[in-house]
């Protein structure tokens, strides 16, 4: 089988040519097939009618014939008249009425006989429609007084009338096949006038593929204006919106998670101010020294080294779980338990120390190709907050607010380089107690708290023995 080439998503003029068999021959073979059964049906019904009617015929054709014979036979029975009897039996024969008939008395058996019994299948001439197969011989009782003392046997001709009957299917089976292919013709004329307006728009589609695009890279107005053209144009603008759509789509998913995306695109008509309390750990990681290592560097060489760094750390975070929230210039905010994690605690501290290790791999590539170590910092809180749409009607960021998100915030200004900080509090609580190796780190005061916060620095996962 040939393998496609890659057209990177775009229709080809070839996408549209029938690999197939085309629509107007399946309407034509579906009529056909149904004539030929109607035709067939009906030609069975017919052929059961006509046999009924030849043996009808036959059969009285021989009452007609054989009830006088037996009327006249009985005397000439009684009186033994037996050369009589042979010759009105001859007579019959001779006027061609029957083929063979034979006189029978109840105590004797046959007593006179004319013609020629025909021999077992040979009844029947050569190219005559054998309609009613072979024919049983008629017979007709004789009486006397109420009296049977005989019968008459006779094998009635059938050749005439089923020669006229074969005529009759000859002529049906003509029209028969008349009508049948007076209906293909027909069928395929029809077809083809049903399939055009489909092959129109294949054609303008063909057309319209191969027809050049502005500078927008959107396809330029055909030249003709009639529905077909109409169908076209609604075809490419549905094609161009869902392409719009898919981009659309994509480059949300760079700016916020997947989760989030989702919940957006699934509720366009819902997108508001405001949001709703949630329970969750927020962790953000900043470069220790960034205001000093930003004068530096040009530009170029602080945002190549940013993005160096935040795009590993992204993808540890979702890897954990988690939902980068935004980026603050060096610092990156991330929130556990959005999605339903009860357990974000321990998720957020995990995550904290994977992002360490994962700076320290992304430093260790740094030094070896001769350039300065960039050290971060973590501070990680927990606790309630507010997540939802923040900002104004016209523009607005989904993201979580509370004194929660400050003192994690605050705490990250007193983390050590490459370590991770958050309060006694958060150490107390049951999903995390006991889980980590700790150390502490002071009493400190944190800009805009009210109170002292116990600092404790998070180690690393604690031993399982």
């Amino acid at each position: 089988m040939k393998s496609r080439k890659p057209n990177n998503g775009r229709l080809s003029a070839g996408d549209f040519t029938p690999r197939y068999l085309p629509i107007a021959w399946k309407i034509v073979a579906v009529v056909a097939i149904l004539t030929l059964l109607g035709i067939g049906t009906l030609s069975v019904v017919v052929l059961n009618q006509v046999t009924n009617v030849l043996n009808n015929q036959i059969q009285a054709q021989a009452e007609l014939t054989l009830a006088p014979v037996a009327r006249t036979s009985a005397e000439l029975m009684l009186a033994e008249d037996y050369l009589t009897l042979e010759t009105l039996l001859n007579s019959l024969v001779e006027d061609g009425r029957v083929e063979s008939v034979t006189a029978y008395a109840i105590d004797r058996g046959v007593i006179a006989s004319a013609g020629t019994p025909p021999s077992p299948g040979g009844g029947i001439s050569e190219g005559v429609w054998p309609l009613a197969g072979p024919v049983e011989p008629y017979q007709r009782e004789v009486h006397f007084q109420d009296v049977q003392v005989g019968y008459i046997e006779a094998h009635i001709d059938t050749t005439p009338m089923q020669e006229l009957i074969r005529n009759t299917i000859n002529a049906g089976i003509a029209t028969a096949i008349g009508v049948f292919l007076l209906s293909l013709i027909l069928a395929i004329d029809i077809s083809k006038r049903l399939v055009r307006p489909l092959e129109r728009l294949a054609h303008a589609m063909r057309e319209r593929i191969r027809h050049p695009v502005d500078e927008h890279g959107r396809p330029l107005p055909m030249v003709h204006e009639d529905e077909i053209a109409q169908l076209t144009d609604a075809f490419n603008n549905m094609a161009q919106d869902l392409l719009r759509k898919d981009q659309v789509e994509s480059a949300l998913r760079r700016y916020v998670s997947d989760a989030i995306a989702q919940d957006i695109l699934e509720n366009l008509d819902r997108i508001e101010l405001g949001g709703r309390a949630v329970e969750g750990s927020v962790l953000f990681a900043d470069i220790k020294g960034y205001t000093a290592l930003s004068e530096r560097c040009t530009p170029e060489e602080l945002g190549r080294m940013l993005n160096e760094f935040f795009g590993p750390m992204a993808e540890c975070i979702a890897r954990h779980g988690g939902t980068v929230d935004k980026y603050m210039g060096d610092c990156t905010m991330a929130v556990f338990g959005l999605g339903g994690d009860e357990n974000h605690r321990q998720t957020a501290a995990r995550t904290g120390l994977a992002l360490l290790e994962t700076v320290a791999a992304i430093n260790a590539e740094r030094e070896a190709r001769g350039e300065e170590r960039v050290e971060f910092r973590i501070g990680l809180n927990a606790g309630e907050m507010l997540a939802g749409n923040m900002g104004a009607q016209d523009r607005m960021q989904f993201t979580v607010v509370g004194d929660t998100v400050n003192v994690a915030a605050r705490l990250v200004t007193v983390a050590p380089s490459a370590g991770m900080v958050t309060t006694q509090c958060f150490m107390e609580h049951e999903q995390v107690k006991g889980q980590f190796e700790t150390e502490h780190w002071g009493t400190h005061e944190l800009h805009g708290v009210s109170e002292p916060a116990e600092v404790i620095r998070i180690l690393a996962v604690a031993d399982a023995h």
